[in-house]
């Protein structure tokens, strides 16, 4: 009995209050879960719409920058175009530079020479008869020559200039270095059909087409032996017009090749040739085996050809 006595006065007021305050967590937890369930999705719906709103942002400011971006980079492409177009004019500019000084120091030391030799050995003057302005006919090279003719190899390498060939009779109307004969083209000392071969370069276009096609060309067939050879090397006036038309050479060039330096009495051209048109005329002087080796072959400032024909062996 006094235990129960205790009990009822002691710890069942205590044990009331602990069940008291278990209740009245309970209801604060059940309003606590009740807050978050109505919460929590509108706090999600409404970081979702900032995260969705600061995406946009981010996309525009890409978007804005990668605008930016290949603007820049266009231009820059654009600029880089402009260089690289601006450093081919150079380069073209410096390379067209190239060649008319090469051209300039070639024709500045051609005439060097000329006026050298005309020091040394005496200008003709236009005013002077024709027979001065002829050159006298001398044999320089005699053993040469006399060696040549008892082999039966007599080839000629007519108009030879400064520009002597191995295996040749150097033949030029001025004794310049390296002339074995010197003589006109058309009164060379020899007989009719004693020479193997009559060779000539850049010497045809030196004569008009009628003195060439009824005074030379039968001077120079008769004096081929049965079988001798004509060969010649001239200005290719159809490669020219059409490298110029094409705009792959320069008019001053044209004009040159076509009508001679004229830097000196012996400098100009009064003729222009094309495969066919040579071929035409050396058949009308009776050559036969007419060949063009070769067509279109620059050579410094000129394009040439290269022809070869032959007097027939028997009549």
């Amino acid at each position: 009995m006094r235990r129960q006595d205790v009990y009822e006065r002691d710890q069942l007021p205590m044990l009331l209050r602990t069940l008291s305050e278990l209740n009245d967590r309970q209801r604060l937890i059940d309003n606590d879960q009740d807050n978050l369930v109505r919460s929590v999705p509108v706090a999600l719906r409404r970081l979702h719409g900032d995260v969705k709103q600061l995406k946009a942002v981010l996309e525009q400011r890409e978007a804005s920058d990668h605008a930016a971006w290949v603007k820049q980079r266009e231009h820059a492409d654009g600029r880089l175009s402009e260089v690289e177009a601006l450093t081919r004019r150079l380069e073209e500019r410096l390379g067209g530079l190239d060649d008319s000084v090469r051209y300039l120091l070639g024709r500045v030391e051609f005439v060097r020479r000329e006026l050298m030799f005309e020091m040394r050995y005496g200008a003709s003057s236009p005013g002077e008869n024709e027979d001065t302005l002829k050159a006298k006919t001398e044999i320089i090279a005699k053993e040469k020559v006399a060696a040549a003719a008892s082999n039966g190899q007599l080839r000629l390498n007519l108009g030879c200039g400064h520009i002597a060939l191995d295996g040749y009779l150097n033949v030029d109307r001025r004794a310049l270095p390296g002339v074995d004969i010197v003589s006109e083209v058309d009164e060379l000392p020899f007989k009719n059909g004693e020479l193997t071969e009559i060779f000539s370069a850049h010497l045809l276009e030196h004569f008009p087409q009628e003195q060439m096609a009824r005074e030379l060309l039968p001077y120079w067939f008769s004096l081929l032996k049965p079988g001798g050879e004509f060969h010649a090397v001239v200005p290719d006036a159809q490669a020219m017009m059409k490298n110029y038309i094409d705009g792959d050479y320069p008019y001053a060039y044209l004009r040159e090749v076509t009508f001679g330096g004229q830097d000196y009495d012996g400098d100009f051209h009064f003729n222009m040739f094309t495969p066919e048109s040579l071929s035409a005329t050396l058949k009308e002087a009776g050559f036969v085996d007419i060949s063009v080796i070769e067509t279109g072959r620059r050579n410094g400032n000129c394009y040439e050809f290269e022809i070869v024909a032959k007097r027939a062996t028997s009549a």
